[in-house]
């Protein structure tokens, strides 16, 4: 080809590229410019983008948008359905089904961090130090920076989810906050990165009730001519490692919205949204696409009666002046305002800032209560208005909450900082109530008024747990006072079949209530054994071991069991000065046999026991505890196979915990089988007299002639059971096991 051909076709081309898309993608006039997107996410795995992969198609296949995906881990952690890989290989792996699920949706060049993922966490802590700090912060708003998205979408920040997902949230709400701010990641700028400002956030949902959009998946997609979440299932079939597969039909059996919570806008935004991209690159009825809006409390929490401020920014980013430009807020009915500014010319690129005062009145409801700005104003001869919204919470002079356990406080002071803390809504906190036991919870009581507050404590507790007495309090102005309940929690407060409960409790102080979850777990006492029980599946040496039960009402995971005869457990629990004894008599009646000897790990893929131990009866996460696990069976037959999983030491017993030993045998409806866990294997080594944590896991896998290695779980049991990571990755709330003397 001719040189001057060549110049003509890679001029013409250039000039096609330049027509793309309404976002702020251009056309490429430098290397920057291939970077731009107009919608960004953030998770930790592959496949976190599940819950967004229906939109991304909407808006990148036929909306014209550009968009990206930041993965801040290979996923590596996480179990592998398809084959024996682990590890980085895993890794790999699950990176390339991501890029290959999302090349189907419109996104061409996501990136992966590369931060580890460990075990099954639930703690934003734990995850931060396994990252190394906070320094990865900067390595989003490095990407961020340069793709420069108006629109973030990421995941769920706060307690009750992966700590891996929260602490991608955490990273895609600072992004979002100061990814403009030259002062934040300073050392960005010897890259030649110039800071870069995002409009809009949205996190995924923690509920229903909190989603401020639904984007729909039942429509037609005009680029692939399937409905979008028949898409989306075709793309998520790509993540085989993960078992997507095995329910990522044709067509989609069922065809809900994906559904985002708006967190943080600095443009105006309809009081209803249709679109993520509302306000940015979709116009509101009468009003432009060149103005941003935003405002924010000086607090969330203001007192009743007491005035607050609340911060308005308006910028005028177009190219000719607003005239009579007037702002306004509205305000629950009986709320005071003050000021009302006075109309004015913004020019083109000016910013007015300003401050409103409101006041709620006293007796106001201490709930989330929205707070509208609008403005209006005239360009040239045309009428233009918009609106933003933020949110505060009157409180009374008098405010009683439960003292939060250390994960829901961290979330709380994150929220607080980055201004999100109204996203925090009616996050309870946890109370680990022992079933027998009194347990002491602490209470914060302030007085926010500026003059002197008594009374005494109000408690609502469901039947079953009772308090010894309730304080009283006496406080200074501005004084806060820390108070002590204690909580007694009598089998009664147990539903039928249960050896575990969740629970609410209220606590008032006048008319403000605040309510947590008290999680009722089990206690036992276990003897000291004289004689060493010999690890053969025969649990009649465990005689004079301490017993429990496990059944099908104690369900955490999926399915409940059919019966007792189908998934139930009778337990022995005892120890000695070198291990800790572990004996269960299962009830299964289908056995399930499908792992080979050799591939002896991730102990939900079939039927298995798990055996959680914190031998400091203190730990925040699984990284100080022991968690082994065994497969009663393998391919080659009966015969248990253990191994630890999910904490810190994962692996084959022989490697990870020498000394450790288990045996299994067939009996009539189920299986025999044995532990012997060496405490010298365990972060600590607890003595006589001490009480630790220790819970109980029953998996049951109902599926015959199962795939070799095919993951077929089907129910989760637990002694004390909860939800997502209670059973497993939260060591306060396993039950309480005391070292007899």
């Amino acid at each position: 080809m001719k040189k001057g051909m060549l110049a003509a076709l890679l001029s013409g081309l250039l000039c096609a590229g330049a027509q793309t898309g309404p976002g702020s993608y251009g056309g490429t006039v430098s290397g920057a410019d291939l970077m731009d997107v107009d919608l960004m996410f953030i998770g930790a795995h592959p496949d976190d983008d599940g819950g967004v992969s229906g939109t991304l198609a909407r808006y990148l296949l036929d909306g014209g948008y550009k968009g990206t995906v930041i993965t801040l881990t290979g996923g590596e952690g996480g179990g592998n359905a398809t084959g024996r890989e682990i590890g980085r290989a895993l890794g790999l792996i699950r990176e390339e089904e991501e890029r290959r699920s999302l090349s189907m949706v419109g996104v061409d060049s996501p990136h992966f961090l590369g931060l580890q993922d460990f075990y099954f966490t639930l703690s934003a802590e734990e995850t931060e130090k396994k990252w190394g700090g906070p320094n990865f912060v900067c390595d989003v708003v490095r990407l961020v920076r340069l793709r420069r998205p108006e629109v973030i979408v990421t995941m769920w920040p706060g307690p009750g989810t992966h700590g891996q997902h929260q602490m991608a949230a955490r990273a895609a709400t600072l992004a979002f906050n100061y990814a403009g701010d030259d002062k934040y990641c300073p050392q960005l700028a010897k890259e030649g990165i110039t800071p870069f400002t995002p409009l809009k956030l949205y996190y995924y949902p923690p509920t229903a009730e909190a989603a401020t959009i639904a984007v729909p998946t039942d429509d037609i997609s005009r680029s692939a001519r399937v409905r979008y979440v028949d898409l989306k299932s075709v793309a998520q079939f790509n993540y085989r490692s993960q078992g997507w597969d095995t329910f990522s039909t044709l067509p989609a059996k069922t065809a809900p919205p994906e559904t985002f919570m708006l967190v943080g806008s600095r443009v105006p935004v309809p009081q209803k949204e249709t679109s993520l991209l509302d306000g940015v690159f979709v116009a509101q009825t009468g009003a432009p696409l060149t103005v941003r809006l935003s405002a924010k409390p000086a607090s969330y929490d203001i007192g009743s009666g007491q005035p607050s401020d609340v911060l308005v920014s308006f910028t005028n980013t177009g190219p000719v002046p607003l005239t009579q430009t007037q702002f306004a807020l509205q305000v629950p009915a009986g709320w005071q305002v003050a000021p009302a500014p006075a109309a004015r010319t913004v020019a083109p690129g000016e910013t007015v800032n300003m401050t409103f005062r409101i006041t709620a009145p006293l007796g106001a409801e201490p709930q989330r209560t929205p707070v509208q700005v609008t403005y209006t104003a005239r360009t040239g001869d045309q009428p233009v208005t918009g609106r933003t919204s933020t949110f505060v919470r009157p409180v009374p002079a008098v405010v009683a909450t439960f003292t939060p356990t250390f994960d829901i406080a961290g979330y709380q002071a994150f929220a607080r900082e980055t201004g999100t803390d109204w996203v925090i809504g009616d996050l309870s906190t946890r109370l680990p109530l022992v079933l027998g036991a009194t347990t002491p919870v602490k209470v914060t009581v302030t007085n926010r008024s500026a003059q002197p507050a008594t009374g005494q404590l109000a408690l609502t507790l469901p039947a079953g747990i009772t308090a010894a007495s309730v304080p009283s309090y006496s406080l200074k102005p501005g004084e806060s006072q820390d108070l002590t309940v204690d909580l007694r929690v009598a089998p009664s407060a147990l539903p039928e079949g249960r050896h575990s409960a969740l629970l609410a409790v209220s606590l008032s102080a006048g008319a403000f209530k605040d309510t947590a979850s008290a999680y009722v777990i089990p206690s036992l006492t276990i003897p000291r054994l004289a004689v060493a029980p010999k690890i053969d599946g025969d649990l009649s040496d465990l005689a004079n071991a301490a017993v429990g039960a496990v059944g099908p009402a104690d369900l955490w995971w999926r399915t409940k069991p059919d019966s007792a005869a189908d998934a139930s457990a009778a337990f022995r629990l005892g120890y000695d000065d070198q291990f800790l004894y572990v004996g269960l008599n299962v009830k299964d009646e289908l056995v399930a046999c499908n792992i080979a000897p050799d591939d002896v790990k991730a102990q939900l893929r079939s039927d298995a026991i798990g055996v959680t131990v914190d031998p400091s009866g203190g730990s925040r996460d699984t990284s100080t505890t022991l968690m082994a696990a065994a497969f009663p069976c393998t391919t080659a037959g009966f015969g248990a196979r253990g191994f630890r999983d999910a904490d810190a030491n994962q692996g084959p017993m022989e490697e990870t915990a020498p000394g450790m030993q288990v045996a299994s045998r067939q009996v009539a409806g189920g299986y025999d089988i044995e532990f012997r866990i060496p405490w010298a294997a365990m972060p600590t080594q607890p003595k006589a007299g001490q009480t630790i944590g220790l819970n109980l896991v029953m998996y049951d896998g109902d599926t015959p002639d199962a795939r070799v290695g095919a993951n077929i779980s089907q129910s989760g049991l637990a002694w004390s059971a909860f939800s997502w990571g209670g059973k497993q990755a939260l060591p306060y709330l396993w039950p309480r096991v005391t070292l007899g003397q």
